[in-house]
């Protein structure tokens, strides 16, 4: 941010000194408006009404692009806690396996055909 305000200031002062050195009147005409400015402040001017805009638009886009992360990170966040909560479920039916297994129960394991995996039962 600090090298952005730097050049700002630096362009600002070169702008100055420009405009001392242009004292020529000039004449501005827009639409139905006529102006006479100094050459020098006017070019000011429209250098102060550039870096206006394309602060406006960058911010727009800095805007854009904070929502587009934004999304992201929710859905991320959604699925830590769905991977979370099915972590913990299968901690628990392991766990109930195991004390199952303590009580003096067989464990087996016997294969299912229609699925092709083998199951402990």
């Amino acid at each position: 941010m600090k090298s952005y305000v730097v050049a700002l200031a630096l362009g600002m002062l070169l702008a100055a000194f420009y405009a001392v050195q242009n004292s020529g009147t000039v004449i501005v005409k827009f639409l139905m408006w006529q102006w006479s400015l100094h050459q020098g402040i006017w070019e000011v001017l429209v250098f102060g009404a550039g870096a206006i805009m394309m602060w406006i638009v960058s911010f727009a886009s800095y805007l854009e692009f904070k929502n587009k992360h934004k999304n992201d990170i929710r859905e991320l966040k959604k699925r830590i806690a769905d991977l979370e909560e099915e972590k913990r479920s299968l901690l628990e039916a392991l766990q109930h396996r195991n004390t199952t297994a303590v009580k003096g129960e067989p464990m087996g394991s016997e294969f299912i055909e229609n699925e092709g995996v083998e199951v402990e039962k």
